[in-house]
């Protein structure tokens, strides 16, 4: 069996026992449709920008041609500071 012991506390048995008003703010009736609206337009907007998203390649096809031309063909060159440099901006 459990026992529970009364906890002794710094603060007057009248303090602890008093509860205080909760205070909710007065919203105007014509104040609500405005917060609706104003989600509804950002709903919007992001529904748009997912669209628009979706209709990007994932890969930019031109730079992956480039980069296979330059491969093949020996001219790709590749600084090594450079590199160690984003990494480290990067990863850190």
């Amino acid at each position: 069996m459990m026992e529970i012991n009364k906890l002794s506390s710094n603060y007057p048995a009248s303090l602890a026992t008093q509860k205080k008003p909760v205070h909710t703010p007065d919203a105007a009736p014509s104040a609500r449709p405005q917060h609706k609206e104003a989600i509804s337009d950002d709903w919007q907007l992001l529904e748009q920008a997912e669209q628009e998203l979706a209709g990007l390649n994932d890969v930019d096809m031109d730079k992956v041609n480039a980069l296979r031309n330059a491969l093949s063909n020996g001219q790709f060159e590749l600084n090594m500071n450079d590199l160690a440099k984003s990494m480290l901006e990067q990863h850190g």
